[in-house]
């Protein structure tokens, strides 16, 4: 009598979330449920609740399982090439690949679904994201090299969130967000409010 081998651990939690990343690509973010999940996963959905209360918990999770065991995917450094337009352009062009591979459609499900917990829970998204982060680095740099006519301290929150806010109104909308987008988001806007 052949034995099964029964997963726990953190071996359960990497099929679990290896699962829902398959079950998301092969039914649509907003079609599945946590019973696909387990199916998926060979376990029950009481098992998936222990460990995360939404879908939107488990692929949240499975998202940065998936690009944690896919390095080559996402390559996350500050752009540093010595031009604040070719370090915009860069830093916009950072999430393609996550785009790509979750797809258009599955993004824009996933943040609709997460607006609703805006408020219900504490949420730094907005001001602390890598965007944030890299951008600020990214006019500290220009302001060393002069690139800037006002000390990046100075440029208001609004005009240092509109990377991130970009980003999200591409995804919601469903627009492409390819190269040409980010060159024209930098030409456009980022470019005209960051150097005024």
């Amino acid at each position: 009598m052949a034995t099964t081998h029964r997963k726990r651990g953190a071996e359960l939690e990497a099929a679990i979330l290896k699962a829902a990343w398959e079950v998301m690509q092969q039914t649509g973010y907003d079609q599945m449920t946590m019973a696909d999940i387990a199916r998926a996963a060979h376990t029950n959905k009481n098992t998936i609740y222990r460990r995360w209360d939404t879908k939107f918990e488990v692929i949240s999770e499975a998202g940065k399982h998936y690009f944690e065991t896919h390095p080559d995917l996402i390559k996350f450094a500050v752009p540093n090439t010595g031009n604040l337009r070719a370090d915009l352009i860069a830093l916009m062009t950072l999430p393609l690949p996550a785009v790509q591979a979750m797809g258009i459609h599955n993004l824009k499900a996933l943040a609709l679904d997460m607006f609703p917990r805006v408020s219900s829970v504490k949420f730094d998204f907005m001001n602390d994201n890598y965007f944030q982060r890299f951008l600020n680095d990214i006019l500290i740099n220009a302001d060393k090299r002069g690139d800037l006519k006002t000390p990046p301290a100075e440029i208001p929150a609004a005009a240092k969130g509109q990377p991130t806010l970009l980003m999200l109104s591409y995804v919601l909308s469903e627009r492409p967000y390819d190269a040409a987008a980010v060159v024209s988001l930098v030409d456009d806007i980022l470019l005209p409010v960051l150097t005024r």
